[in-house]
């Protein structure tokens, strides 16, 4: 790093040194899907993992539910239930995935909004 990198660096309150550090690290999956529950829309990914576990519990119970049935008719009311549920934990799961890419969307643009600010600093300087 160059000197008048250390001197920008140094410049900063301890605030923006913790957001620097912070946003220059890489994030794993599970800090990404720790961020989702942070904000104005945790509530949301609160409520989609909810569902999706409720869903998940009744999809394990249809099935055991279909695998102790012995005529056609009943059975093939189990299958359904089991394919609808299917159908909505992976529609959960999409929109868990969409928000974890929405946060770690909003992360790279926080990351270069700092780039940009400590450029900015350094050619005034």
């Amino acid at each position: 790093m160059s000197n008048i990198d250390e001197q920008i660096r140094d410049a900063l309150t301890k605030e923006d040194q913790k957001l620097i550090n912070e946003i220059t690290n890489s994030a794993g999956l599970f800090e990404l899907v720790g961020l989702t529950f942070k904000g104005r829309q945790a509530w949301l990914n609160y409520w989609i993992y909810f569902l999706a576990l409720v869903v998940f519990v009744a999809f394990v119970y249809f099935v055991i539910q279909y695998l102790g049935t012995t005529d056609i008719k009943s059975s093939l009311n189990w299958a359904l239930l089991i394919i609808g549920c299917g159908f909505t934990y992976t529609i959960l799961e999409i929109i868990g995935w969409q928000q974890i890419q929405k946060a770690e969307l909003i992360r790279e643009i926080k990351r270069l909004e700092m780039r940009i600010m400590l450029a900015s600093e350094k050619n005034q300087r």
